[in-house]
């Protein structure tokens, strides 16, 4: 019986001296990174990544690590996941700048229409769960104050009630839009960024087209169509557009 006990005690201290607790690996990744270790780090980072779930923080960390190693794709595509899931965090965007400035096409980007960008900034606000949390608080709201109205005999509270649930309505309304919008904003996946030192766009999807222009590493491009191992990307600039391999990018 003695020698059971200890059995199990021992299978139960090498399973959790095996699965090292993601707090732990994050100190230690930290700590690479501290020590200049940045291939420890960023390999650290990455198991967290598979292990525990994305979130800004750690996509933000290990694109640092990665930009320390002079990766410039790996740095851009971990900054723009960063992006997506805090799009309001300054040091993500100013990272991104830098990295930017790092990469060798210098691409005169179109910029979103004011609306669109306002659009999306008011998305930004909070997350999509938290647009959740807004649009069933105010549809609660909207619906206790239909009660009151339906319910109650003043003619000023009456009024009052109705004037308020219709606002709620509206709320609830925007809400609901601005939370799917969130949504579609971290979901989508027509960005990509192109990994390759360079690589030639192409007229068509296959390696006998003609070359149209060369883009590389760190480019942030969109996703237009893709067939078999080939996609067809759109630069910044809204024009310049072609074929390029699947394997010289990675979608964010």
């Amino acid at each position: 019986m003695r020698r059971t006990i200890v059995f199990i005690f021992s299978l139960l201290y090498g399973a959790a001296a095996f699965a090292e607790p993601a707090d732990s690996l994050w100190n230690r990744a930290n700590r690479s990174y501290s020590e200049a270790n940045y291939v420890e780090a960023s390999a650290l980072y990455e198991q967290i990544l598979s292990e525990s779930g994305e979130s800004a923080e750690l996509y933000f960390n290990l694109g640092n690590a990665y930009l320390k190693q002079n990766m410039i794709g790996q740095a851009r595509l971990n900054y723009e996941r960063a992006l997506r899931l805090a799009p309001e965090n300054e040091d993500i965007l100013y990272n991104i700048n830098f990295a930017k400035s790092l990469q060798m096409d210098k691409i005169d980007e179109v910029q979103e229409m004011f609306l669109t960008r306002w659009f999306n900034d008011a998305a930004s606000l909070t997350s999509a769960s938290g647009w959740s949390a807004v649009f069933f608080t105010l549809l609660a709201l909207c619906l206790i104050l239909l009660l009151v109205y339906f319910f109650t005999r003043g003619d000023r509270l009456r009024k009052l009630s109705f004037i308020l649930a219709c606002f709620a309505l509206l709320l609830v309304a925007a809400s609901f839009v601005l939370g799917n919008r969130r949504r579609h904003n971290q979901l989508k996946n027509d960005e990509a960024v192109i990994f390759a030192p360079a690589v030639t766009v192409k007229s068509s999807p296959n390696s006998s087209g003609s070359d149209l222009f060369i883009v590389h590493e760190g480019l942030k491009v969109k996703v237009l169509d893709n067939q078999e191992e080939w996609i067809r990307i759109i630069l910044g600039d809204g024009k310049s557009q072609g074929w390029v391999p699947k394997s010289a990018a990675e979608v964010i």
